[in-house]
């Protein structure tokens, strides 16, 4: 019999909301905000356009490991990365900004100056038959 990697996807979703953080009820919230240029009006290019900005509310796992040469000696740097499941509603990109410790809706980021957003530099999807289960995340330093 086949495995449902779908569901997969949902139990992992529940693993990460009850390991996600203890300081939290419902794991660690983190949001996800994507920047879609606008695409101007053919007939009146010259007119700029608006982007669509959608916020993803997602539940993630943080981890930070330090950096070694291939000698193995510490080289002072640390790599961040954010494990979300692939069930959180959103793909995505190393184009997204992330939010960490806040679970956002579009109302609640009104003013994106006020939050910190970070650069996501690299994503890394855990996919079996083609099905995302896990996103590690890997964020600017």
């Amino acid at each position: 019999m086949a495995e449902d990697w779908s569901k997969v996807a949902q139990e992992v979703e529940a693993a990460l909301a009850s390991i996600g953080d203890v300081s939290q009820p419902n794991g660690y919230p983190a949001t996800i905000r994507r920047v879609v240029p606008g695409t101007p009006d053919p007939s009146t290019p010259w007119i700029p356009t608006e982007p669509t900005i959608t916020y993803t509310p997602v539940i993630a796992l943080q981890s930070d490991k330090e950096l070694r040469d291939i000698n193995g000696t510490l080289i002072g740097m640390t790599k961040r990365t954010v494990t979300i499941s692939g069930a959180a509603g959103i793909a995505p990109t190393d184009d997204d900004t992330i939010l960490l410790g806040e679970a956002l809706t579009f109302a609640d980021a009104a003013d994106d100056a006020t939050h910190a957003w970070e650069e996501i530099q690299a994503v890394r999807a855990l996919s079996p038959a083609g099905i995302a289960v896990l996103y590690d995340l890997d964020l600017a330093l």
